[in-house]
């Protein structure tokens, strides 16, 4: 009842049916005055015998006598001093005054969370991303009103955001290849540099390293835009991350990393290159942060009508605070930065996009039982 009361068109009708009522309570109260009105003036000018003759026919409600209306029609000549015409001109501007007065209030109240939405975008628009409109007691669809101007408003800031990270990581993962291509290259136009160096190979390995920058970039553009082709076949996800584990078993031995393996049969319908991407981007991403000569627990099961893959380490885990930023674009912890590990900051949002795009989930939590993230890939079986 309370939501429907809250309704703009409900207010409407409200406010129609408050302006007749008063505008028909007005009507009554001057026809009541505009009688008594004129009883006033008709005995002002009657005789004193004729005064005590109508005032004995009001006493004894005889209103609607014959000799009630002969004394009206014979003493009642003197018109009051309003005419009929000016009287009722006078009473319809009092009706629209008060009629109106009240329709100003309420439309006034309708109106300005509107205008104040208006206002906070106008505002939006001239750059202000950081404008919010205050609810306090509005609701109905106002209410609501203000709620997703305000969601719109935060997405805005939030995607600005965003918006900014990408562009100065993309400006920074570029820079250090292209300065290194940029040297070498003129060492060689300069012949400074002997080509017969290795100098070929080198060149080769920034080339593919911007290779796979793009790549990732127009993937994770495909993927925004909901236009990612998927090669969709059944898929085993153990065999896929028995595959990922095998490929980076090497990088991982490097530093005493030990890989432990716990899966089972996990069939769903998706494209196996791109969950390749997603294994061997949470896998990197565990190795990169695993200490020296620890463990890394890789498990694949079903559960809630789903197939987890699920990746634990026994690194320092990562703030709280981290977690809703950790699949921004080019986002990096503070202490990768400090720790000077490698990565582009692509590897989990790309594997995140494609997740999504497969109708599923990553998620990502610290360990309860000693310090390590576990991070889970959702999969709809």
């Amino acid at each position: 009842m309370a939501r429907l009361l809250n309704r703009i068109v409900t207010r409407m009708v409200v406010l129609a049916a408050a302006t007749t009522i008063i505008t028909m309570l007005l009507g009554m109260a001057a026809y009541v005055a505009a009688v008594h009105y004129r009883l006033s003036v008709t005995t002002h000018h009657m005789p004193p015998k004729a005064r005590e003759q109508l005032e004995l026919l009001v006493r004894t409600h005889q209103e609607g006598s014959d000799r009630y209306f002969d004394l009206f029609d014979r003493y009642g000549a003197k018109a009051p001093a309003l005419t009929d015409l000016g009287f009722v001109a006078t009473i319809a501007l009092v009706s629209i005054l008060v009629g109106g007065g009240v329709a100003m209030v309420f439309a006034r109240r309708i109106s300005r969370p509107i205008t104040a939405v208006a206002n906070a975008a106008a505002r939006v628009s001239a750059g202000d991303r950081s404008v919010r409109v205050e609810r306090g007691s509005t609701s109905g669809e106002t209410g609501e009103l203000i709620e997703s101007f305000n969601r719109m408003a935060a997405d805005i800031d939030a995607y600005e955001r965003e918006r900014t990270v990408l562009t100065a990581g993309i400006a920074h993962e570029l820079r250090t290849p292209l300065t290194i291509l940029k040297g070498r290259l003129h060492g060689l136009a300069d012949g400074v540099i002997d080509p017969a160096t290795g100098e070929a190979d080198r060149l080769l390995r920034q080339v593919e390293h911007l290779s796979h920058l793009v790549e990732d970039l127009r993937t994770l553009a495909h993927a925004d835009a909901g236009e990612l082709d998927l090669d969709r076949r059944p898929v085993d996800l153990a065999v896929l991350l028995g595959l990922a584990v095998g490929d980076l078993r090497g990088s991982a031995s490097e530093r005493d990393v030990t890989i432990v393996e716990s899966c089972e049969t996990a069939l769903v319908h998706g494209d196996p290159v791109r969950l390749m991407q997603v294994m061997t981007n949470i896998l990197t991403n565990a190795i990169k942060h695993a200490p020296d000569r620890s463990r890394i627990d890789v498990a694949v099961f079903t559960a809630s009508g789903h197939a987890i893959v699920s990746v634990t380490d026994e690194g320092d885990g990562f703030a709280i605070d981290d977690e809703a930023r950790m699949f921004m674009p080019f986002w990096r912890a503070g202490s990768d930065r400090l720790a000077g590990r490698p990565g582009s900051g692509v590897g989990l949002t790309l594997a995140a996009k494609i997740t999504e795009a497969h109708g599923g989930r990553i998620m990502a939590k610290n360990r309860v039982d000693r310090s390590g993230a576990c991070f889970s890939v959702w999969l709809p079986l």
